[in-house]
């Protein structure tokens, strides 16, 4: 009689266990794909403020503005401006 209590002890703490390892992979993986989607929305917001600043380049290029006035508007390198000042042809 306390062979088979002692085993379902045993058993118990093994199945609260084994649903305690559960609940961690479940609450790992939900703050894992939470985390992955901050950054990725992070990360299109900064490559959208990029793309936004190329195309006032273009823009600025296409309109006549000096290289040195879009650098110092967008921030882009002069090296990146004189490279979309080729691409399109000005």
């Amino acid at each position: 009689m306390v062979y088979n209590f002692e085993l379902a002890i045993k058993d118990e703490f093994i199945k609260r266990e084994q649903k305690g390892i559960e609940q961690g992979i479940e609450k790992g993986i939900e703050k894992g794909m939470e985390q992955g989607i901050e950054k990725g929305m992070a990360e299109g917001k900064e490559m959208g403020r990029f793309e936004e600043k190329i195309e006032t380049a273009k823009a600025g290029l296409l309109e006549g503005l000096s290289v040195e006035l879009i650098k110092k508007l967008t921030g882009l390198e002069f090296e990146k401006i004189e490279k979309l000042r080729k691409e399109i042809g000005h």
